[in-house]
């Protein structure tokens, strides 16, 4: 079974950290940061968002193409940034379309932001939560939703299926 799970949460909320685990489970990660970083030398330059949307794209139609398990590592923050991927995974014929929640308090995001090399502006992380608090939360018309909260330990989470 075809397999799609896309992150869904802001920058300091793990989603970096949980892809990371599912690509050793076989996950393929799928990024607009590592093509930002590629485009510009830089992932944090946001640039032409039509420029790194085109070819993100481009290479997940060609991941669909070879029915590889996904891992989307986008911010996600709302039913907008999403749709496009889910209506392409319907296409492709993913049955299995999970949406992850990182619920992950602001505080502790911008604990985390502050303690990593590429550190994203606390107003970005701040505006990027309100958004997805007010209206990004996913829905269950869009796929299988788990909400992810942080474990006390280091890196592990603790998950909460919703449907």
């Amino acid at each position: 079974m075809k397999r799609i799970i896309l992150l869904i949460g802001v920058p300091g909320s793990g989603k970096s950290t949980l892809a990371d685990k599912l690509v050793v489970k076989g996950f393929k990660r799928m990024c607009a940061d590592d093509i930002r970083g590629e485009i510009y030398g830089d992932p944090i330059i946001q640039g032409d968002p039509k420029e790194v949307y085109q070819i993100f794209f481009e290479r997940l139609d060609i991941e669909f193409a070879a029915g590889n398990n996904l891992v989307i590592d986008n911010t996600n923050l709302n039913p907008k940034q999403r749709g496009p991927i889910l209506e392409k995974a319907q296409a492709a014929s993913y049955e299995d379309i999970q949406l992850w929640l990182l619920d992950t308090p602001l505080p502790t995001c911008l604990k985390r932001n502050s303690e990593r090399l590429r550190v994203v502006p606390d107003k970005v992380i701040e505006s990027a939560y309100a958004e997805l608090q007010r209206a990004g939360r996913p829905r269950k018309s869009e796929g299988k939703v788990m909400v992810i909260k942080p474990a006390a330990e280091n890196n592990e989470f603790l998950f909460f299926p919703q449907n």
